[in-house]
């Protein structure tokens, strides 16, 4: 799967565009300033898949991990590549956000497209503990890439993001992308819970007692039974 990371476009031009990442999201910008320091900070809010069930979730996802946060780094994302009739995964929402729109608002982000120089992004180190669904068995950590940052005089806040913590232990579901290969989870408010060990303390080892408390706002509850009997159906 190709990541195409278009919300800075969005920002820029005032489009509604599915954002990268994110299955079929769309990105608004909410507000363009700059704060006392001279930094200047573009909000955007985004519009994400919702899921009915933990089945459509993992469903959905690449890969299931428990996973400790161990380091946390901001970096600027590739600019987005525009996508043309014939080219690999151009009618694909997930992998061509721009896939739909009309010729003039295609025609302005091409043009937006030659001056873009790429999101802020923040990224997480996460060492995998356990792993439910996907991924080589060999495979020991994995970056999780967030929308939003701060970087050289420049921030970018997305609204819906809720960042992952440093030294803390979670349960994800992700997004992999073949172009970076890194991650982002299926959907910011649904694809992470807190990862907690039946002694109170983050689960930095991942047993059978261990639960998994979901972000407010997200209905959707995950027990560790309930992950083995969807890791056997897989």
């Amino acid at each position: 799967m190709a990541k195409r990371h278009l919300a800075t476009l969005a920002v820029i031009a005032g489009l509604v565009l599915p954002v990268a990442g994110c299955g079929s999201g769309a990105a608004t910008t909410t507000a363009i300033s700059m704060d006392r320091t001279g930094t200047q900070e573009a909000v955007v809010s985004a519009d994400y898949p919702a899921f009915a069930s933990v089945q459509e979730m993992w469903d959905d996802a690449d890969l299931v991990v428990q996973a400790n946060v161990t380091g946390m780094r901001t970096a600027r994302d590739k600019p987005s590549k525009i996508l043309e009739p014939g080219d690999e995964g151009y009618d694909d929402p997930r992998a061509n956000p721009l896939y739909g729109l009309g010729p003039d608002e295609l025609a302005e982000a091409r043009k937006l497209a030659e001056q873009e120089v790429g999101d802020i992004v923040t990224i997480a180190t996460a060492d995998i503990t356990h792993v439910f669904k996907g991924g080589p068995a060999d495979v020991r950590s994995v970056e999780v890439r967030q929308l939003g940052g701060e970087l050289g005089g420049e921030k970018l806040t997305a609204l819906d993001e809720v960042k992952l913590g440093q030294d803390r232990s979670y349960l994800l579901f992700l997004h992999a992308w073949d172009d970076t290969g890194d991650h982002t989870m299926v959907s910011p408010e649904q694809g992470q819970y807190v990862a907690t060990s039946p002694d109170g303390r983050a689960a930095t080892s991942a047993k059978a007692g261990d639960t998994y408390t979901p972000l407010p706002g997200n209905p959707l509850q995950v027990t560790r039974a309930a992950l083995d009997e969807l890791a056997k159906t897989d």
